[in-house]
């Protein structure tokens, strides 16, 4: 996001278009970073039966997108299992649905990162951003 103090209409953007994908996902804990590069972390409640010894992440970053992960045992980082795709903004119902299939047989998104876009690159993607501070949140 392009010439962002935190308090532009992106930056808040983010922070609501991030706050309705924590709602849809009843997060329990989530932030956003809204300086180049922009990023998210949305802690997720449920553990995947197929890493029972790790806590569950959604990831977001203004270059790939969304991310499901889970943290290394000694919790200082974290390893993407797979990419959403699609969109680096996706519908936050979009983004519920991907962690839903993730938690059950499937295995959703992509393995590679979809490298939608350069951080800060002018194309866009503050205005789409920007929409999502608006009385319209969800509905860019």
């Amino acid at each position: 996001m392009n010439g962002r103090d935190g308090l532009g209409a992106a930056a808040r953007g983010l922070r609501q278009y991030v706050l309705a994908v924590a709602a849809g996902l009843a997060a329990p804990a989530w932030f956003c970073e809204v300086d180049v590069p922009a990023g998210a972390y949305l802690a997720l409640d449920h553990r995947l039966t197929r890493f029972p010894d790790h806590d569950t992440a959604l990831l977001w970053d203004e270059r790939d997108g969304w991310a499901a992960a889970v943290e290394a045992p000694a919790g200082d980082e974290v390893i993407v299992l797979a990419y959403l795709g699609g969109d680096v903004l996706p519908p936050p119902e979009t983004v519920v649905e991907f962690v839903r299939a993730l938690y059950g047989e499937e295995y959703p998104g992509q393995p590679e990162p979809p490298d939608f876009r350069s951080p800060g690159a002018p194309d866009g993607f503050d205005e789409r951003l920007a929409a999502y501070a608006g009385d319209t949140v969800g509905q860019p």
